[in-house]
Formats: C-alpha cells, sequence, structure tokens
C-alpha cells in the first residue's frame, strides 16, 4: 500500500525549503519512501512473528492436547472392557438362567410328586368311606333285619 504525505505535511516541506517544490517532493518522497520502508519491515516481522507464535502454540498444543491416536486407543481399550463386561455378563446371566432353570424342574418334580401322593391319598380315603360305610351299614340294625328278611 502505497502511502503519500498529507498535503498540508507537504506545504509545511515547501515553507522549510523557502518553496523550492522541487527539493519539497524529493524530501516528501523520501519520507514517504522511509514510511514504505518501515511499513514493509512491520508487515515482515508481523509475519515472522505470527508465524513463530503459530509454531510455538502448534508445538505447545501437541503436548498438551490429545492426539487423534491417543483418543482412538483409549476407545479401543474402552470398548474391549465394554465387551469383556458384557461377556462376563452374559456368562452371569446364563449361569443364573440355568440355576433357575434347575429350580423350575425341581419344583416341576416336587409338584408331580404331590400330585401323585394326593392321587394315592384320595383313593385311600375313598376306600376308608366305602369301608366307613360299609361297616355302618353291616352293623345297623336295621340292615341286619333286613338281611334276615331277605335270607329267610
Amino acid at each position: 500500500m502505497a502511502y503519500s504525505l498529507p498535503t498540508d505535511v507537504f506545504l509545511l516541506l515547501e515553507e522549510a525549503f523557502n518553496q523550492d517544490r522541487a527539493k519539497a517532493q524529493v524530501f516528501a518522497r523520501a519520507i514517504e519512501g522511509s514510511i514504505q520502508a518501515i511499513e514493509t519491515q512491520v508487515e515482515q516481522r508481523i509475519t515472522d512473528k505470527k508465524e513463530n507464535l503459530k509454531s510455538e502454540l502448534y508445538n505447545e498444543l501437541r503436548t498438551e492436547l490429545a492426539t487423534k491416536e491417543f483418543v482412538r486407543a483409549e476407545i479401543n481399550e474402552l470398548r474391549a472392557e465394554i465387551r469383556a463386561e458384557i461377556s462376563e455378563l452374559r456368562t452371569e446371566i446364563h449361569t443364573e438362567i440355568n440355576k433357575l432353570r434347575a429350580e423350575i424342574n425341581a419344583v416341576r418334580l416336587e409338584v408331580a410328586s404331590l400330585r401323585s401322593d394326593i392321587k394315592q391319598n384320595s383313593m385311600l380315603l375313598k376306600i376308608l368311606i366305602g369301608l366307613a360305610i360299609f361297616g355302618l351299614t353291616l352293623f345297623n340294625p336295621a340292615f341286619v333285619k333286613l338281611v334276615e328278611l331277605i335270607m329267610k
């Protein structure tokens, strides 16, 4: 970007050189060139400092922040741990399910045994009731008379 002196500064230079416009213009160009050179140097220094700061910041951040590889390794490690936990839980669940199945089968066997016992007891109860009825009727005096009458 070209720099030019303001007109009031140029007029002061012209006045300082006793109204010699050519000398004032040469001096003004020298000042403008100097300002331009300073500006260029400043821009270059700013660019250099910016690059240096950028490089330093990148290096510091690189050591401080996690890299993609580190994050991926951590994620893979966590996945492996989760898979191991899931596998362990599945094993525990299968073990518990097998225990429950064994308990259910034991209960079923007990129920079957109880049903068999109930059927036996029911049969015995029917026999006992039959015997009681038979005994009561056999030793009933009215029944005895009835049997005597039939037998005669």
